[in-house]
């Protein structure tokens, strides 16, 4: 190699570390003065995910228990396929004659996505009202994963004692699931001959272990219009 050629060749190294190090600078720099990107909250309490849908409400039915004592049912819905509510707040409200609410009674519970379950708040004592209404808040989502699949209870040995009041329903829950489920909700919703409901109540069992069975009692002030041949019993779970 000639000596020229041998110098173009440094030449031509000593350029590129330059251009190199000019480069690598410039990103340096650049770097040094743009602004940190903004840090994203984690969607929680009252804050809506993408391709979550707001919890829908229902109207809420009365059924008065004894004077003063009233217990509620409304239904609820989660459309979201992809997000559940691990928690939320609810309140039933009571309005007067003029739409001034009398009293809230307050209360929580869970959703799984895409379904559709009962809230019933049993023989409350209340001032006197015209109309209630349901409001939820609080919401704390999740996707549906961390709830997992809606879990499946089997119910059996189901009796209804109407000779004395209250009516009692009582049976067995067996838990299908492999989890532990903290909180079972069983609510009784009862009907009338028209098979609409008249009534509702409710019980809670605590830390129900897979593929266990539990017995489970529910109570209700005596109605002569029960049919107890057409009380819907309904079971949630928490894990």
């Amino acid at each position: 190699m000639s000596t020229r050629r041998a110098k173009q060749l440094i030449y031509g190294v000593l350029y590129l570390i330059i251009l190199m190090a000019l480069v690598a600078l410039v990103y340096f720099v650049v770097q040094l003065v743009a602004p940190a990107p903004a840090a994203v909250a984690p969607c929680t309490e009252n804050c809506m995910p993408v391709g979550a849908s707001a919890i829908v409400t229902s109207t809420v039915q009365t059924f008065v228990t004894a004077p003063g004592h009233y217990t509620f049912l409304t239904q609820i819905a989660d459309a979201s396929a992809g997000y559940a509510a691990q928690y939320f707040d609810y309140s039933i409200d009571l309005y007067n004659a003029s739409g001034t609410v009398v009293q809230s009674i307050p209360g929580s519970s869970f959703i799984y996505a895409n379904q559709t379950k009962y809230l019933v708040v049993p023989n409350v004592t209340a001032p006197a009202f015209v109309g209630a209404g349901v409001s939820i808040s609080n919401v704390y989502w999740v996707p549906s994963a961390t709830l997992g699949a809606l879990p499946q209870f089997s119910k059996e040995n189901i009796t209804t004692v109407m000779v004395t009041s209250p009516v009692s329903v009582s049976g067995q829950i067996t838990n299908s699931n492999l989890s532990t489920f903290r909180y079972v909700y069983v609510d009784v919703i009862f009907l009338g001959a028209d098979k609409r409901p008249i009534g509702a109540s409710q019980t809670v069992l605590n830390d129900v272990a897979p593929n266990s069975t539990v017995d489970f009692s529910v109570l209700y002030p005596q109605t002569g219009a029960i049919d107890p041949t057409a009380n819907q019993i309904l079971v949630y779970g928490l894990k």
